[in-house]
């Protein structure tokens, strides 16, 4: 599991709880401890919350960000114009300004530009809904902070269609995002110090590393925000990750390996990862997101979708995205898909309402999934191959009546108005893995992995 590979140089931003000593590296890597925002909720079980509530929690969740995910796909489908898009469900603590100031801020690799809440700020959260202390940044109070007007060569990165124009003040760079749940941020782009942990090679110790960054100074907010902020790993130029390759200080290539077993912890790591028998498939071009091709689902080694439910000129292929909590399958491939699992099932399924009084189809089963359940194996372009356990496609429940249910945690994206044409993997895909997002060769990657091991803390 790559315990014994010893890091290159690593930059670790040093954050809650951490996956540890895990992937080897080489030159220049940047580490992100994760933690899940509704890891109180999983009762510190592998298949999840046993409530139906909590299920609905993880559904509505994915239903705002589905709707502001695919309002901008449709807006700009092949532009890469600015992407960003609700808050994910991972959340890391980053250092800006000098004296640091420190900042909670959700993890999105669906996402391009980092903003935090900033004073003066008109309109900005004061309360947390996930038991996190809320934090303003004060430009005032940092002494490497640096305005960028409209006529500096970042505010031209950073521009996207639909920002306002710099008429109003030309000595800022204006940003305006709005969602379409309705919560939106807007403010001005600056300057700062990117203060992160440094750890070298060989001794695995630690030292302070630096950068500056172009990020969005928020000072009006309005919706659901449970941080202070977004720090984005989408692929554009103002990227967290393109901005740190641009200076030199890693490549860009990130990689996170999200925890299933106990709080929803894990860790994003940029850099250029070394880690053997990762499995790469092509990233396909011209996409907001990252998007893969998938060719095939099999249950129990046998093929039950149709190649063409996947057809690139119609979905533009899967969306990988760590933010989006289930996995959505356009039809047919998910009547094909749900109907290999239940043939292949050890019990047959039952129809239980969910928290909302809605029908959905579950195993009654006392039993442990693992083993009993099929397995799935995914096949990708380029001949990448997944193969996922029963608990990264059904989820516990705890019935009125005592009895425990297993409940199917991949929806059909077809029943979701307006996202037709959308397969994503989200969270319960992703676990227990380390997934590669490698924007040097354009292609991602991914192995299984043990991600609760953790590394050295700075």
């Amino acid at each position: 599991m790559g315990m014994g590979r010893m890091w290159g140089m690593v930059v670790v931003v040093v954050v809650v709880v951490m996956v540890g000593s895990m992937f080897g590296a080489a030159v220049g890597q940047h580490q992100f401890d994760l933690v899940h925002a509704y890891a109180h909720m999983e009762e510190g079980r592998r298949e999840g919350g046993s409530s139906g509530e909590y299920r609905q929690v993880l559904q509505e969740h994915d239903r705002r960000r589905l709707r502001r995910m695919m309002l901008e796909v449709v807006a700009f489908p092949i532009t890469g114009d600015d992407d960003i898009f609700t808050t994910g469900l991972y959340y890391t603590r980053i250092s800006l300004g000098t004296p640091p100031q420190q900042f909670y801020v959700h993890v999105d690799t669906g996402s391009d530009v980092a903003w935090v809440n900033c004073e003066p700020c008109s309109s900005c959260r004061r309360a947390s809904n996930v038991a996190l202390p809320i934090s303003v940044y004060d430009p005032r109070k940092s002494s490497t902070m640096t305005g960028i007007s409209c006529t500096d060569p970042e505010c031209k990165v950073a521009a996207y269609p639909g920002n306002p124009t710099c008429s109003s003040n030309p000595l800022e760079c204006p940003y305006s995002t709005l969602y379409g749940d309705g919560s939106s941020t807007n403010g001005y782009f600056v300057n700062d110090l990117f203060t992160f942990s440094q750890v070298q090679s060989g001794n695995a110790t630690t030292t302070t590393g630096s950068a500056t960054l172009t990020f969005g100074c928020g000072s009006n907010q309005t919706g659901t925000w449970a941080t202070d902020g977004l720090i984005g790993f989408g692929q554009s130029p103002i990227a967290v990750t393109s901005q740190l390759s641009e200076q030199n200080k890693t490549v860009n290539i990130f990689a996170h390996c999200l925890q299933g077993d106990n709080q929803g912890s894990g860790s994003l790591v940029i850099g250029n990862i070394q880690e053997p028998d990762v499995v790469y498939t092509p990233i396909v071009p011209r996409q907001n997101h990252y998007n893969v091709e998938l060719l095939n689902i099999a249950v129990r080694g046998v093929n039950v979708t149709t190649p063409a439910a996947f057809d690139l000129s119609s979905t533009g292929g899967v969306i990988m995205d760590s933010g989006t909590t289930l996995t959505y399958l356009v039809q047919p491939a998910y009547g094909q898909f749900q109907a290999g699992v239940i043939d292949a099932a050890p019990v047959a399924p039952s129809n239980i309402p969910d928290y909302q009084g809605n029908s959905q189809t579950c195993f009654i089963y006392s039993y442990s999934i693992e083993g009993n359940f099929p397995n799935l194996t995914l096949y990708f372009a380029g001949g990448a191959v997944m193969t996922l356990g029963p608990s990264s496609y059904l989820y516990k429940q705890t019935l009125n009546s005592g009895l425990t249910a297993y409940c199917f945690s991949w929806m059909e994206s077809t029943n979701t108005p307006g996202y037709l044409s959308y397969t994503i993997f989200g969270d319960n895909v992703l676990k227990d893995k380390l997934v590669v997002y490698d924007n040097v060769d354009k292609k991602l990657g991914w192995k299984n992995f043990d991600c609760k091991f953790r590394t050295p803390e700075s």
